[in-house]
Parts: C-alpha cells; structure tokens; sequence
C-alpha cells in the first residue's frame, strides 16, 4: 500500500526532528571562566630611587626562594656591555650540563695547550686570567670558583668547551637559558663578557642573579672571599665589598666598554623572622668603585622601603564557573603568594582559566592566576572546588542558548 505524500511529509519531518535532537544533545558544552578577583590593586607611594646619574640599573627581591623579579628600573634602560657579570650564565649553564650538589668537587677538568695559548693570548691582551699549565687537573667545581671569584677569562673558555662540546654550543645553551629566565634583551657573544657584544639591560641581570642565588652550589661560592687553585694559589674575590651591608654575591664586571658593572645580591631581615635577599644590577659606571657605591644607595632604600605583601592565600577562591543548568564550582589558587614590593607598585591579576566540558572532577586544574608586578610575571595553579557534572538528557535535547 503506498504511503500518501502528506504521510511522507510527516515522516520526513519527524527522521529531521529527531536529528536535530540528536545533534542538540551531543554537540560540545563549553563553560567560560569569570574572574571574581580585583584585576588590579596597589598600596601606598613609590619611593624616590637613587638611581645612578650615569648608566643604569635596577633592583628585585626574593622571599623564601620567591622571587618578586624586577621591581623598579631607572628610566630607558638600554642594551649594553655587561663586562664579567655575563660569567654567571655560564656557570649556570656549566651547572646545567655537569650537575654537582653542594659539598661535590666533581669530575677532573685536564688543562690543555689549547688552554695554556688561551691564557697567554688573554694575557697579552689584559684580560682578566688566571694560570694554568698543560696537564694541570682542576676539578670542575675549582674551575667554577676561578671563573667566579678571581673572574678569569680563560677559565670561561675552558669550561665552555668542556661543558658543552664547544663554545658556540655553549653559547648557544646561554642563550636558551636566557629567553626561559625572561631575559630578552640578552646577547651572548662570548662566555666571559670581555666582548662588548655581550649585552644585556639591568633588569635581565636581576633575572639572572635571582636564578644563580637559587643554585647552591654557585651562592656558596659568590659568597667566598677566596679559594685555592692547584697552579695559581690563593686566589682571591674580585667582589671587593663582600660582607659589608649583608651582601653575599654576585659578581663584578669591568671593561673599558663596559665601564663598572655589579650584580649584587644582599641578606635582610623581615619583622616575622623571614630572611630576604635583595637584587641590584648596575651597568655602565665609569669605575668599579662607582657601581659599589649606587648598589650601597640602592640597598639603603630597598632595607627601608620593601614591604611584604600577601598578595593571595591558599584556596582563595578567584574565579567560577557557572552552567546554565544550576551546576557550579569555585575556582581557587593552590598556593600562598608573598612578594616583596615597593609601595604604590602596581599588580595586574589576570584568571587564565580555559572553559570546560562537563563532566569536570573536583580538584580538576583548570589554567592559572596570571600575576604581573614591577615587569615580572607568575602563574598559580587553580583547580575547582567542586565537581561539575553535565546535564540530563532532556536538557540537552531542549538546550538554545547553550
């Protein structure tokens, strides 16, 4: 029996009923993320900075092994020559491929005639070096501490070479590790900053400074006044002001392009009991002696002025998530954030929560809480309080907006 046209047209519209409730219940869900935190806040005035008349600088702090990162920079800070402070990358990157913990001499360093023309040439050129002979064996964490204490050139080539295959493979690895610390306007053109084409700005340095102070084996030796080397002896911390204000590193600089350079970092004391490392970076001075001096103004302002702020708690709830059939969750960071600031310093608080699909777990991470300060950035897990289950079916086939 033949099905009349009006029959087909109803079955026709029923087969396009029932597909389109079916692509309703299974096309994708997606819940968007809403902030519940201030954006932005800041507390109090900025302090007046002594910023050096002549070249530039910045400064940055640390808390229990936080680093707030920059915090304040002198006005149009600019690329240039860092002079010897570029040696802290690379021991960092020495460090990186020829691991050692604290109380380690580590693998034997054989001193070649490579090495012995290397030192010669640079002493020739008066370039900072310290003697070596052919045969000579240095373990590497006595070539660490010539290369940081008495800042010698030929050890940077030596250890460069032997870390990592060859200087350019080294330099190469220098560079990597400064783009992953943030520091953008770093150029590595040699291992121990002799060339003026090793450039960096003040607040690259301070990133710098802060991921060698996390390293143990290199804050213990920036902190020594002098060590003994097989051939050479005693030798001796080129840091001349070691000691005095708290300051337990980092590393000098000194070239005629360069002028005087100093990567500092200094011990406080908080009212809590808490220890705080501060950071300074100064470049382009026209002495050494005048580089201690702005680091000795800078620290007299840090010690007044930084104050610790709780920037977030431990499950402070930042954000939510809202389904438009009544399920819910909060969204909240998983870790306190403490930060030395300087008063009237800007925060930016940004959620960097990506939508979901239902069903999400409780304690699922979700994105971050993205915080900018003083031109540093960090990211704190957030994760939901609750599960967010999806909807029934009936919801689903009737859904419009969602």
């Amino acid at each position: 029996m033949r099905s009349s046209p009006r029959t087909a047209v109803l079955a026709g519209a029923a087969v396009l009923v029932a597909a389109l409730l079916a692509w309703n219940a299974l096309r994708p869900i997606e819940i968007a993320p809403v902030q519940v935190i201030a954006s932005s806040f800041s507390e109090g005035t900025s302090p007046d900075v002594p910023w050096p008349d002549q070249g530039q600088a910045a400064v940055g702090a640390a808390v229990g092994g936080q680093g707030s990162g920059v915090l304040a920079a002198s006005p149009n800070p600019t690329p240039q020559p860092t002079g010897s402070v570029a040696k802290v990358m690379t021991a960092l990157v020495v460090l990186e491929e020829k691991p050692l913990q604290v109380g380690e001499q580590g693998p034997t360093i054989r001193v070649t005639e490579e090495d012995v023309q290397d030192y010669r040439q640079m002493l020739a050129q008066e370039q900072s070096v310290v003697p070596v002979v052919a045969g000579e064996a240095l373990t590497e964490y006595q070539a660490l501490q010539g290369l940081l204490l008495p800042s010698a050139n030929n050890f940077a080539l030596m250890l460069a070479r032997w870390a990592s295959g060859s200087l350019q493979q080294h330099l190469d690895r220098m560079t990597a590790e400064a783009r992953r610390l943030g520091m953008m306007q770093t150029t590595f053109a040699d291992a121990s900053g002799f060339s003026p084409e090793t450039r960096s700005t003040p607040s690259d340095l301070i990133r710098l400074g802060e991921a060698a102070m996390q390293n143990p084996v290199i804050a213990r030796i920036v902190a020594q006044p002098q060590a003994v080397l097989p051939v050479a002896g005693v030798v001796y911390n080129v840091n001349a002001v070691l000691g005095q204000d708290g300051i337990v590193g980092i590393k000098t600089g000194n070239t005629p392009e360069a002028g005087g350079c100093y990567l500092f970092a200094a011990t406080d004391r908080l009212d809590d009991g808490r220890e705080i490392l501060l950071f300074g970076a100064v470049q382009g001075m026209e002495t050494l002696r005048d580089a201690f001096v702005a680091a000795e103004a800078l620290l007299r302002v840090m010690r007044l002025t930084l104050e610790i702020r709780h920037i977030v708690h431990r499950y402070q709830v930042v954000g939510h998530y809202q389904a438009p059939w009544g399920a819910s969750t909060d969204l909240v960071v998983t870790r306190d954030v403490d930060l030395a600031l300087w008063p009237g310093a800007d925060v930016s608080v940004t959620l960097h929560a990506r939508p979901i699909s239902p069903p999400v777990p409780r304690g699922a991470t979700v994105g971050s809480l993205h915080l900018t300060v003083g031109g540093s950035s960090y990211d704190i897990p957030v994760v939901t309080v609750r599960a967010v289950p999806g909807p029934g079916i009936p919801a689903r086939l009737v859904r419009t907006s969602w």
